[in-house]
């Protein structure tokens, strides 16, 4: 009962999040952030929770976006980045690599968050695409599944004046890009 009612709270909490970020009524909180900083610190973190052996975290961050400072609400783009590699670690329970990079150019930021898991079926990518969550419930009572996450993901990109894209890469795997206008 108490992990269910935790399920629960958690997604009223991504519902929230999802409509005020829709309706641009969640505050930004924005400030210069060094990209390549949020990212370590976010898989020191990860790293420190005790996640299964199974999954080897890497980043990568190339020279050109080392020091790269984006204007942005660290804790939105901390929580993106998080969702896509528990969606990562959920969608590959036999375990996986996940890397997240970063890369710059002259007028994007490139963060990326690869695995090379079992990828998505052409027709679940199409639907993503045209529908980017989903709402299921097994059972009320044993499992609750929102399917916010990625729906959180590109609210927070457009909040950022940024894009996401899921594609799938090969020879397999799935992988995520946030990309955000950047001047360097």
């Amino acid at each position: 009962m108490q992990k269910q009612s935790a399920k629960i709270k958690e997604l009223v909490q991504d519902l929230n999040l999802v409509s005020q970020l829709e309706y641009e009524m969640q505050p930004l909180h924005k400030e210069m952030v060094r990209l390549s900083k949020l990212l370590r610190s976010y898989v020191a973190d990860l790293l420190n929770t005790g996640i299964s052996d199974s999954y080897n975290i890497g980043i990568k961050i190339t020279p050109d976006a080392e020091n790269a400072v984006l204007e942005c609400d660290a804790r939105l783009i901390s929580r993106a980045v998080n969702n896509l590699v528990q969606n990562s670690m959920k969608h590959n329970p036999q375990g996986c690599e996940v890397c997240i990079s970063l890369t710059a150019s002259q007028n994007h930021l490139i963060l990326a968050v690869t695995d090379n898991g079992m990828g998505l079926p052409a027709e679940k990518l199409q639907e993503l695409e045209e529908k980017p969550h989903y709402m299921e419930s097994t059972d009320g009572r044993l499992d609750l599944r929102h399917g916010l996450g990625l729906l959180i993901v590109q609210q927070v990109a457009i909040a950022h004046n940024g894009t996401f894209k899921l594609t799938n890469v090969f020879p397999k795997g799935c992988e995520a890009t946030l990309i955000f206008p950047y001047i360097g």
